[in-house]
């Protein structure tokens, strides 16, 4: 199996295109990529433990964690956090997660969005079939109240090296 070293600082940019749309200047965020190892303890009890990416294969999740903070003085409202998805990966359905918030899929480039059994996309007979995970291009997270100031949170998902 071909290995493949994808050093933190080009994991990171792969979700650096995440951007805040009607949020203030004021709203901060940052990107983080880990990926699960297992680990034996001296007591021989497996454990799984959450570690910044460094070495992924094809086939290795990996998980992405916006954390978002504001740092003005006023409530940071209509908070809408994109993230395009990068072409090597393949989003893990049902694997979004974000307090507070309403989670939306594109398959289209980012043109439409909404939830993934309603997608549809273009099968090679010309015909359309429902959309799967693999088809996902963006993903997007609308924040249900306005961020008060000083106040954080974060949202997440599950992607696999293709």
């Amino acid at each position: 199996m071909k290995r493949f070293r994808i050093p933190a600082a080009s994991l990171f940019a792969l979700v650096a295109a995440a951007g805040i749309a009607f949020a203030q200047d004021t709203l901060q965020l940052k990107n983080e990529v880990f990926q699960e190892v297992e680990t034996t303890g001296a007591d021989g009890k497996k454990q799984t433990r959450r570690v910044p990416a460094a070495k992924i294969v094809p086939g290795t999740d990996v998980i992405y964690v916006i954390t978002y903070r504001n740092a003005g003085s006023k409530a940071a409202e209509k908070v809408v956090i994109s993230n395009p998805l990068p072409k090597d990966l393949a989003y893990r359905g049902d694997s979004a997660s974000g307090k507070g918030t309403r989670f939306e899929v594109s398959v289209d480039g980012g043109t439409t969005f909404g939830s993934l059994p309603g997608l549809r996309v273009a099968a090679a007979d010309g015909k359309s079939r429902p959309a799967q995970p693999a088809d996902v291009t963006h993903l997007r997270w609308t924040l249900a109240q306005p961020v008060a100031p000083g106040a954080e949170g974060s949202v997440s998902y599950r992607a696999t090296l293709r």
